[in-house]
């Protein structure tokens, strides 16, 4: 019965994070942000809501006694090298990306350094409370830079304080449902998790394996679901946005947050293998953007092999295949 509710659980968490990410952008959307700022930061946050979660719940796990913390860590991972692999791949098949020197010279070195970043504080084996404090330090940087990049931060308050009555009550409409998406996501989380001991319990399989490929792929879906609309609506930056903003907030603040409520440690195979792998394909993707700041059908059949290769190894080594 484990798998079925675990297939209910992700639906929960899946759903939760939909609701966010939908009125999360309306919200947005009243404030007037750039496409590209709304995927980098209030997107790329709505939709690693899953993560973030899951990471809680991981650690909540670890705190009771329960080994846990590989398969939040593992599902971060995992759902970073979905998203750089399978679904700027597909994006690739089904039209032409255009990079901006931002995603490259900005978000793209960002995301490297995250990457680096992990690895170095996990070296001791263990993703302390202190570690998960510079990971949020480092976010919080990030997003500040954004917002200076971006305008003033009292000038997006201040188009708050000018909403009209009716234009209030709505932004209080979207803020409860946002709270509801958060409610639910909380919900489907805790139970991803419980039901992930209980298959790695009962089948023997390592939670790192678990987390990285199955529950890091179905918590990358809110992401794939906005790129898609956004290719779909002929908005580049929100696709790449969400992708590259997800991707930075993984490492930070969903493992960060994750690591305040408890001591994560971290299995060596996340750590020599899937971190590295990673960040390899980052510099791949990052290179392949840089030749002339094209994305097409030859570039994501290549990413998407990757993903594959990644598939295929994990599950030779784990005696799934």
């Amino acid at each position: 019965m484990s798998e079925i509710y675990l297939i209910f659980a992700l639906l929960a968490v899946w759903y939760g994070a939909h609701i966010v990410v939908d009125h999360a952008l309306i919200v947005a959307k009243q404030l007037k942000v750039s496409k590209l700022f709304m995927g980098l930061t209030i997107l790329s946050l709505g939709t690693t809501l899953p993560e973030i979660f899951t990471h809680i719940n991981a650690s909540l796990a670890e705190k009771s006694g329960q080994i846990a913390s590989n398969i939040a860590i593992g599902a971060n991972i995992g759902s970073n090298i979905f998203e750089t692999t399978i679904m700027i791949g597909i994006l690739g098949l089904f039209s032409t990306i255009k990079s901006s020197k931002n995603i490259q010279n900005r978000d793209g070195i960002v995301l490297l350094l995250t990457a680096i970043l992990l690895f170095l504080l996990g070296l001791d084996g263990v993703i302390s409370r202190s570690d998960g404090i510079i990971l949020i330090l480092v976010y919080l940087v990030y997003l500040f830079y954004l917002y200076t990049r971006e305008e003033k931060l009292e000038d997006i308050i201040s188009r708050k304080s000018k909403l009209t009555h009716k234009q209030f009550n709505n932004f209080i409409h979207h803020s409860f449902l946002i709270a509801i998406g958060l409610f639910i996501l909380q919900f489907g989380a805790e139970s991803v998790i419980l039901n992930t001991i209980g298959l790695s319990n009962k089948y023997g399989i390592d939670q790192s394996f678990i987390g990285s490929i199955l529950i890091g792929f179905s918590s990358a879906l809110p992401e794939f679901t906005v790129a898609v609309i956004g290719l779909i609506k002929k908005s580049r930056d929100i696709s790449l946005g969400v992708i590259f903003g997800s991707n930075i907030t993984n490492p930070t603040i969903a493992v960060g947050i994750g690591a305040l409520v408890y001591d994560n440690p971290i299995s060596r195979s996340l750590l020599f293998f899937d971190l590295p792998y990673m960040f390899l394909i980052i510099v791949i993707l990052l290179i392949l953007f840089k030749e002339d700041h094209k994305f097409g059908k030859k570039e994501g059949i290549l990413m998407i092999t990757f993903y594959i290769l990644y598939v295929l190894y994990k599950s030779k080594v784990y005696g799934v295949i």
